[in-house]
């Protein structure tokens, strides 16, 4: 995952799930209720610093909230946020690190418990999480007997592609807030987020919605290569939706993204572009086949499909001129995506 896009997840989530009521939110709906009734939630408050290994922050980022059990003990939920699934099972290790410094960090100041630490990892990458919650399921023991010799904990997970199809109760901001993180990889699907955006006008005041709104769409812009004009036509029904886009967008060249965005506007209109010449080139092949040797195997008209370059299928149409046979076309040699 590019710096680029890494910046864009961890800047939703601490602008997002960063402020304190819907962290509140978040902890009151989507955490265990066995764990969350012994919490103080109105004494929650969510800490700046981040505790990701530098090896680790393309893919990781965290987010810590202290608060207090009813009792008056403090505790902490220590949410590990992965956005690919390429870590799996070690994720567990960066909570192990970022659970014994802070209990490091009681000891040395002479506490006499160490903090409850609840190990949350909140997953929205595109694959579905098959890995263990448990971190003594790294070892390979050779028996049981070994067992009481390593540290022993659980994590909670929360998937977001799970969690959505639960329909758990929550708040519009939370709500919505899922939904992009489900989608923000397909973009086949990505109408759903745009829809999802109309909610947040529909059960938040204006300002409220506006605010989320702004963060939502800056995330969408740099976190894919999505067009701001894409963007535009998507949101123009919603309040100040188009000047929302081209704000954002502007704020973002400012930022240092302004050759992605840029990119993106100029790759969306690069694909029109080359998806037309490819669409003429294969036309005027098949013509040109179907002219000469009447039908094509479909095995045939599959291969040509495949090829999304426009020299390529016009090097073949000059080819079909000369040839008198289909087997002498020479497909073998070619890569489909030549020339991309």
């Amino acid at each position: 995952m590019s710096k680029k896009i890494q910046s864009a997840h961890d800047h939703v989530f601490k602008n997002i799930l960063g402020r304190e009521d819907v962290a509140r939110d978040f902890v009151r709906y989507y955490m265990p209720a066995e764990i969350t009734s012994e919490f103080d939630l109105d004494s929650l408050e969510v800490a700046s610093e981040s505790y990701i290994s530098d090896h680790l922050q393309e893919s990781l980022s965290d987010l810590v909230l202290t608060m207090q059990l009813k009792s008056g003990d403090p505790a902490e939920v220590y949410i590990l946020i992965e956005h690919t699934s390429s870590l799996g099972k070690w994720t567990k290790l960066q909570l192990f690190k970022y659970m014994n410094e802070m209990w490091q960090k009681a000891a040395k100041a002479n506490k006499e418990r160490l903090p409850l630490i609840v190990p949350l990892v909140f997953y929205h990458g595109k694959k579905q999480w098959r890995y263990s919650l448990e971190f003594s399921d790294l070892f390979d023991l050779p028996n049981e007997t070994y067992r009481k010799y390593i540290p022993k904990f659980e994590h909670i997970l929360h998937e977001v592609p799970a969690v959505n199809k639960q329909k758990v109760e929550s708040t519009i901001t939370l709500e919505v807030f899922h939904l992009v993180l489900e989608y923000i990889f397909y973009p086949k699907k990505r109408d759903k987020i745009y829809e999802s955006f109309a909610l947040l006008y529909q059960g938040l005041s204006a300002e409220d919605a506006g605010e989320i709104f702004r963060v939502l769409i800056k995330y969408v812009l740099s976190a894919t290569e999505v067009s701001p004009k894409e963007v535009e036509e998507s949101v123009k029904h919603l309040p100040g939706g188009v000047e929302t886009v081209r704000t954002t967008a502007d704020v973002l060249r400012e930022e240092g993204y302004g050759r992605g965005v840029l990119e993106g506007e100029q790759k969306g209109e690069q694909r029109g572009i080359l998806k037309g010449k490819v669409e003429n080139a294969r036309e005027m092949l098949f013509d040109a086949l179907i002219e000469k040797f009447g039908t094509i195997r479909s095995s045939l008209v599959s291969r040509l499909n495949s090829i999304q370059s426009p020299d390529t299928l016009k090097m073949l149409f000059k080819q079909s001129l000369r040839v008198n046979t289909l087997e002498k076309l020479r497909l073998r040699t070619i890569n489909p995506q030549a020339n991309l």
